[in-house]
Parts: C-alpha cells; structure tokens; sequence
C-alpha cells in the first residue's frame, strides 16, 4: 500500500474543485453574515426578505462541511478494499454534488431576483458584499456540476475502480490465523498396509506384461494311451 502523499493529493483535479467550492461558500456565507443585513434595524438588504440571507448562509455552511467530509474521504479512497464500499462512496459523490449543484442555482436566482427587487442600499460596502454573495453563487453552481461530472465518470468506469487489491487477493496482507496442514506423508512414502491397485502381483502367474500366452507352459498333460 502506497504511503500518503500531500503533494500528489492536492493535484487531483477532485481536490481541487472541492478547495475552490471550500473558498466560494466561506465568501457566500461570509458576505451575507457580514454585509447582508440593514446596520441599523437588521433587516435583511435582499428586498427585506429574511429568507433570501438564511437560505445563503444555510446553503453556504452546509457546502463549506460536505466538502471537508468528502476530502477526508478522499485522502483514504485508494486504501479501501471493498468494491461496494467504493461504490457507495462514489454514488453519493455524485448525488451530494448533483444536488449541491442545483441548490447554487436556486441561491443564484432567489438571491438576484431579490436583490433587483432592491430600491435603495445604504452603504456601498455592503452593496458588495450582497453582489459577491451572488456572483460566487453562480460560480459554485460550476464547480459542483464538475464535482458532478467527476463522480459520475468514475462510476461508469466501474470495475477499473472497484476491484479488490491484488494483495489481499493473494493473501498477503491478510496472513491466515490457521496452521497449514501437515504434508501427506503417506503418499510420499508408502503406505504398508495399503495394496497398490492394479500392480503386477495380482496377476496370475504367467500372465505378466508382455507375456505371449501361447509361449506360457501349460500344466495339462495330455494323457497317453
């Protein structure tokens, strides 16, 4: 089994889309916690529509989580041996990035329809906190539909990815707890008790390989008269 290799890891294409989606959702969350609520009352700068920053950061924060579940599990997906194991891992892969995927789309529109409900907005740093929280919405839809097409590529290559580790198919890295058997002695070295079948000493006397019959004596005596 191959040691663990940061470098390598961060390379995979995977990886990174997870890091940049990582990056898109603490923007997203972090510009409507910051700047997505009215200073003096609290209301929220979306057209007033509480919903609209809720939904942001609820959909942020949850993405930010899955994809550091879904690195970890990647940092180990080559150690596991189960094919179905791999599987499930997989299909769900593709269904939390399918899924996460479309839920962006939703925060995109629900967020800029709103904010083009907008009349007037105080302060120009929250104006860009409300529009960077819509722009990176439209780009983790890109990134999560990559996510998407990756799973989705790796399932269909299918037994490429889910064989079992030839080591553990021959039995290497999995000693048996169980004593071999003995060797079979007996057969090598004879049993004594033991009549070897079809030998030459249960043929009748004249009668061994290669014998012509016809040179054998006979033991009847023709009687004579």
């Amino acid at each position: 089994m191959e040691e663990f290799n940061p470098a390598e890891f961060i390379k995979r294409p995977p990886v990174i889309l997870r890091l940049i989606s990582i990056l898109f959702a603490i923007v997203v969350f972090g510009c409507i916690s910051s700047g997505g609520y009215d200073s003096t009352y609290g209301v929220c700068l979306y057209n007033g529509d509480s919903g609209a920053c809720h939904y942001g950061v609820g959909i942020g924060v949850m993405a930010f989580l899955i994809c550091i579940v879904f690195l970890a599990i990647d940092s180990q997906y080559d150690t596991i041996t189960n094919p179905e194991n791999k599987r499930i891992v997989t299909m769900a892969d593709l269904a939390f990035s399918g899924l996460w995927s479309f839920l962006w789309f939703v925060c995109f529109c629900y967020l800029a329809d709103k904010w083009r409900q907008m009349k007037v907005v105080t302060s120009t740093s929250q104006t860009n906190n409300c529009q960077a929280a819509i722009a990176f919405s439209f780009f983790s839809i890109i990134t999560w539909f990559g996510l998407a097409v990756m799973a989705f590529m790796k399932y269909r290559r299918g037994p490429d990815d889910f064989d079992y580790n030839k080591d553990n198919l021959a039995g290497e890295s999995y000693p048996s707890p169980y004593a071999p058997f003995p060797p079979n002695t007996s057969e090598a070295a004879g049993d004594p008790y033991q009549s070897q079948p079809f030998s030459d000493d249960s043929r009748p006397e004249g009668q061994g390989s290669g014998t012509n019959p016809s040179e054998v004596p006979s033991e009847f005596k023709q009687p004579s008269y």
